[in-house]
């Protein structure tokens, strides 16, 4: 019997996925619910249509602020998706976890963790910099780039449907956790610069106070003309930066007078897509992909953060 897969929401996530996984899985059966979009034979028009399909997975890519009213619809299948972030509030979050805490699967689409740069500070930090005492990350591109069509209108400019920079750019929030871990206490400030006419926060700063000594910051912004991804990280024996555009990693070792270019296997972030799909629909889970892989847990965690820092 062909696995059955329900996509539901056919923005520019839902249409990624859709075709990852028909190129990669020719032999599923996909189908897409869609409150905008229903022409087409992969379209089901209705809940009643989803009733009748019964999924065996689905990739939840509407708007974070919608996932709660398909609660029921979670409860009925093993394998659950959630495009990031998990939700557009902490509440609806702790919602969803309640609900698929012990299933089969279930993921947040933080592909980040996929890219190869990461991966390689993450398992090789202590090395390169010794004792890490701070670090800075940045992220920040200007959304009518971003959104090309009518960018006032998308997801990420609009409150009601979970925009905003916090959730919209939560991937460096993820990241910052999966490198540094969980235990901290932030000092933030938001603001709407006005400059878009949005209604959502457009430039963030945190300030992040770990319990291992660790100070760190965030900035993240929907105004930034040349897009930047960029985490420096300071540290007893030298100081790295990561550059997530450029996909270069660099060294300077304390002494040292040049920088030094370490090399490691590249793969960019559209690749990342592919490889999340894969291991999500892998039967036999590689345990170091496992480890790299965004939990509901995790992503409920981020949603307590962002709750935190806008009290």
């Amino acid at each position: 019997m062909n696995h059955k897969v329900l996509i539901v929401g056919y923005g520019s996530s839902g249409q990624r996925y859709f075709k990852i996984i028909k190129k990669k899985f020719p032999n599923f059966q996909i189908k897409v619910f869609s409150k905008s979009i229903k022409r087409g034979s992969h379209f089901l028009k209705n809940f009643l249509d989803i009733n009748i399909f019964k999924p065996d997975t689905i990739f939840l890519c509407n708007p974070s602020s919608e996932r709660v009213k398909y609660l029921n619809l979670i409860k009925k299948t093993n394998n659950i998706f959630f495009e990031k972030p998990l939700s557009n509030n902490f509440k609806d979050g702790k919602k969803i976890w309640h609900i698929v805490k012990n299933k089969k699967m279930s993921i947040v689409g933080y592909n980040l963790r996929f890219l190869n740069i990461l991966d390689v500070v993450r398992k090789n930090l202590k090395n390169y910099v010794g004792n890490v005492y701070s670090f800075n990350c940045e992220s920040g591109s200007f959304l009518p780039n971003w959104r090309k069509k009518n960018y006032q209108y998308s997801v990420s400019a609009q409150k009601k449907l979970g925009g905003g920079a916090l959730l919209e750019l939560s991937h460096e929030l993820d990241y910052i956790n999966w490198i540094f871990g969980k235990k901290y206490e932030t000092k933030a400030f938001y603001r709407n610069s006005k400059i878009l006419n949005l209604d959502v926060e457009d430039n963030v700063k945190i300030i992040f106070n770990f319990s291992n000594k660790i100070l760190g910051s965030l900035s993240l912004d929907f105004l930034k003309h040349k897009k930047k991804r960029l985490l420096t990280i300071n540290g007893t024996k030298g100081i790295l930066k990561v550059d997530l555009i450029k996909n270069n990693l660099s060294l300077l070792s304390v002494n040292k007078t040049r920088w030094k270019n370490i090399q490691f296997r590249k793969n960019n972030i559209n690749s990342t897509y592919a490889d999340l799909v894969s291991y999500f629909f892998n039967k036999k889970k590689n345990k170091s992909l496992i480890k790299k892989t965004s939990k509901v847990k995790d992503g409920l965690f981020i949603l307590k953060v962002i709750q935190e820092i806008k009290k």
